[in-house]
């Protein structure tokens, strides 16, 4: 017993880390998504807009009949890939 909680416990605590942003999505009285906040941005506001895009998505996928008028937390592991953006941000602090 003691090794199945501890393992538990070295579960959690290694999966904690794994999560680095989330984004709240908040239904309309028809239960619809209306708002998406993400709780840290991309860098990019391409990105952001696709990764919203990707989150109601699967926010459907996997609920199927939200309740109306709440709040749900998606958390999300995020691997950071280059951008054009931050591409033109290194340039920019080369060239100063």
């Amino acid at each position: 017993m003691k090794a199945i909680i501890s393992a538990a416990c070295a579960a959690v605590f290694l999966l904690s880390g794994c999560v680095n942003n989330s984004a709240v999505l908040t239904t309309d009285k028809h239960g619809k998504v209306s708002q998406i906040i993400l709780k840290k941005s991309t860098g990019s506001v391409a990105s952001d807009e696709n990764l919203k895009r990707v989150v109601v998505a699967s926010f459907y996928a996997r609920i199927s009949n939200p309740t109306p008028n709440r709040a749900y937390v998606q958390p999300m592991v995020l691997i950071e890939h280059p951008t054009v953006e931050s591409y033109l941000r290194e340039d920019k602090r080369t060239r100063d």
